[in-house]
């Protein structure tokens, strides 16, 4: 159970981190207009505008999966929240945008897996 466990918390670790960096990504492009630079990437006001709402919706949760780790087994649910829509959203956008759909996919897999374990222990 203790394997398990520090599984489950690595997993929200994990995606707190993933979602920390993405805000930083999303900020930093905001404020000085640089960033990850894909061709076709306007840095007009709505873009500024959607990117901005965006990254505070990635720190936002950033915090979700760290409160979640503090209870990890009573909160499971945040795993699978994570996981389907967020983490299916994200696996979509950049199948369709970068080359990181990989990156997506094994994030998905992750998150399923705790929430199976997390469940699985919660069944005790």
């Amino acid at each position: 159970m203790e394997k398990k466990l520090i599984f489950i918390r690595f997993t929200f670790w994990y995606g707190a981190i993933l979602d920390f960096l993405v805000f930083l990504d999303m900020i930093i492009s905001i404020i000085f207009e640089f960033s990850v630079s894909l061709k076709n990437v306007s840095t007009d006001v709505s873009y500024n505008y959607q990117t901005g709402t965006g990254a505070f919706l990635m720190l936002g949760w950033t915090i979700l999966l760290i409160w979640a780790d503090r209870n990890p087994i009573e909160r499971k649910d945040v795993l699978l929240l994570t996981a389907i829509p967020v983490v299916i959203g994200i696996t979509f956008i950049n199948i369709l945008y970068t080359y990181f759909w990989f990156l997506s996919l094994i994030t998905l897999f992750i998150f399923i897996i705790a929430y199976l374990l997390a469940r699985s222990i919660d069944s005790r």
